[in-house]
């Protein structure tokens, strides 16, 4: 888009994308809750539903940690621009590079759908936490030792940002895995507190910008370490650990 027209065609893009999105899920996703199974929307059910989400270890455990990774992910964006007028001096390269570097989260997206019912979701997102948080401290290495360039930059957040995208999906369906009978409103106070809380996590490492990457690569590595000890507090310190069993590869 922003190579064919200016910066505000980008919120009529994502208008027609979520018209698409709408479309699409109106003809592919149909309602799976029998009518039956439905409860009413009561002051009471909803107080214990949030007691419950709450509550749980696993939900818990694994909300927590991805509103860690959210954190660095909205510590990402609101560092990148300053990084590449102030550090690079790049502007011009912004918004191809920050889509590279996107690009990472949509690979890892269609990998993880291709792999996630044969090593399991536990499997593949403790491993890309792992992968996530080493690969965030060899990038605050680089920057601490004044190595950083806009490439070692691109290809170091491309690698991060790839791990997240096979953490995202995987923490969030685990977050929920107990939550069957309270899907929806477990979702939302799940989506609230990652979001809200992440974000204001993220805003904080913007505000720490002194002119190099050190405070976002820093504030990564810092972030994977917490999203970890939640994972293990979720796990009771036991990582790749399947709680169902994987399907088959086919021959």
């Amino acid at each position: 888009i922003m190579l064919v027209g200016p910066w505000r065609w980008i919120f009529a893009g994502l208008g027609l994308i979520g018209v698409g999105l709408i479309v699409w899920a109106s003809l592919r996703l149909p309602e799976t809750l029998k009518p039956e199974d439905r409860l009413p929307i009561q002051v009471k059910r909803l107080t214990a539903a949030y007691k419950i989400a709450l509550t749980d270890r696993t939900a818990v455990g694994y909300t927590l940690a991805m509103t860690a990774i959210t954190g660095a992910l909205f510590g990402f964006i609101n560092s990148s621009q300053q990084i590449f007028a102030d550090v690079f001096h790049a502007e011009a390269a912004f918004p191809a590079v920050f889509a590279l570097i996107a690009g990472g989260i949509a690979v890892a997206s269609i990998v993880n759908a291709r792999l996630v019912v044969r090593l399991g979701s536990r499997k593949i997102s403790h491993t890309a936490l792992i992968g996530f948080t080493s690969i965030a401290a060899i990038h605050a290495g680089v920057a601490i030792s004044g190595h950083e360039s806009i490439w070692s930059f691109a290809v170091l957040q491309t690698l991060t940002m790839f791990c997240f995208g096979l953490i995202a999906g995987n923490f969030g369906s685990m977050a929920m895995e107990t939550m069957g009978k309270i899907a929806g409103t477990a979702a939302s106070i799940q989506g609230f507190i990652s979001t809200i809380v992440g974000s204001l996590l993220g805003f904080a490492v913007g505000q720490q910008f002194n002119g190099t990457t050190i405070p976002m690569s820093v504030g990564f590595t810092v972030f994977g370490l917490i999203a970890l000890g939640w994972v293990l507090f979720a796990e009771r310190g036991r990582l790749f650990r399947a709680h169902h069993a994987p399907v088959a590869a086919k021959a």
